[in-house]
């Protein structure tokens, strides 16, 4: 007989070596069979994988919000939003240090001329984070709104 223990532990081997495409397909399903838990860690292990994986994200923001628990889905969202800032900041660190010059001349011109918010993030997002934003924001009120009623 085989311990429940080494079956998880195989388990987790296994899906650690699936593929991204294959964990999403996976967790997918397993949202559909009703398996959300699972479906969840697979989400979990596709963001270990990419951080910036934007479908993993939002599937694991829906599996929380239709279960109600709106702490796991505003610390996803602020997880992802965290990811493509860093991001960001890390691709122009890298322009910057490639293009000396030039780069201090274009991020003083974007700042005069508004594109550039003063932490150095431009003001223009993309719509999947404005869309995060968002739903950011409606969390935070829904949650407010519990807490109002609970008190």
């Amino acid at each position: 007989m085989v311990s429940n223990t080494r079956i998880e532990m195989a388990d987790q081997r296994s899906t650690a070596r699936l593929s991204i495409n294959q964990l999403m397909k996976q967790a997918k399903l397993l949202e559909s069979e009703g398996k959300l838990e699972d479906a969840v860690k697979n989400y979990h292990t596709v963001i270990a994988k990419d951080k910036l994986h934007t479908a993993a994200y939002n599937r694991l923001m829906i599996v929380y919000h239709r279960q109600k628990m709106y702490k796991k889905e505003l610390s996803t969202i602020k997880k992802a939003l965290a990811a493509y800032e860093n991001d960001l900041l890390k691709d122009q660190r890298k322009w910057k240090k490639l293009n000396g010059g030039s780069a201090d001349l274009s991020q003083r011109l974007a700042k005069v001329l508004g594109l550039m918010q003063e932490d150095g993030l431009p003001r223009y997002e993309e719509p999947q984070v404005m869309a995060w934003r968002k739903r950011l924001g409606k969390i935070e009120q829904s949650i407010k709104k519990a807490k109002g009623v609970k008190t």
